[in-house]
């Protein structure tokens, strides 16, 4: 019985002795390494043709985005600025049971009588005279942040609301806290007008009935 390593010997013998009998013809084995040439050849082609248009696409679509970034800016750029339209200083007033007077200031588009810069002129006006001035009038009141307003509320004499747009406009002292209730000084010039807003030495102390 041959052993495993003889067999395999006896195979190898007989692939040799066969491989000797059946030589590739030269024809045949020509023609197979030039197809194989050419194959290389159209794969090699086929991948450096890929390689330039991808960079060539990527290229093109960069340059569109830039384009089209561009358009984009100037044509923000050059929209008509639109005129802003400006806030005068606007008091009205209502009616209210638990009060003698109610008066309502905001800031409105709708233009007054009264020159646009009534406030500010009174607000110079106000600092100028040392805040002694008779053309002022201080008073007392407690000031309470709502959710749309703020208002002041002086015993049942007055209430005053202020808009938050015009608040921004008055000179608002710095000690004062919107998330409480607050006694405040407030001033006002002769029209009306509040000019400025400030903490209260001590609390008003209203009449009962």
């Amino acid at each position: 019985m041959n052993r495993p390593d003889q067999f395999e010997q006896q195979l190898q013998q007989q692939y040799q002795h066969d491989k000797a009998r059946h030589v590739l013809p030269a024809q045949v084995k020509n023609a197979l390494l030039k197809q194989a040439r050419q194959n290389q050849a159209r794969q090699r082609h086929k991948a450096g043709w890929l390689c330039r248009n991808g960079w060539q696409g990527l290229w093109r679509n960069t340059q569109l985005a830039l384009c089209c970034a561009l358009l984009l800016l100037l044509g923000y750029l050059l929209q008509p600025v639109q005129p802003h339209s400006p806030l005068y200083y606007q008091i009205s007033y209502s009616q209210d049971e638990a009060y003698r007077q109610v008066q309502h200031h905001v800031a409105s588009n709708i233009r007054p009588q009264r020159q646009s810069n009534a406030l500010a002129q009174a607000q110079q006006q106000y600092r100028l005279s040392g805040e002694q001035s008779r053309a002022f009038y201080a008073q007392t009141g407690l000031l309470q942040q709502q959710q749309d307003h703020w208002q002041i509320k002086v015993c049942d004499e007055l209430l005053l609301t202020i808009d938050k747009q015009l608040l921004r406009q008055i000179d608002l002292s710095a000690d004062i806290t919107p998330q409480f209730a607050q006694w405040v000084e407030f001033t006002s010039d002769a029209a009306g007008l509040l000019i400025a807003i400030k903490p209260a030495a001590a609390p008003l102390h209203c009449s009962q009935g």
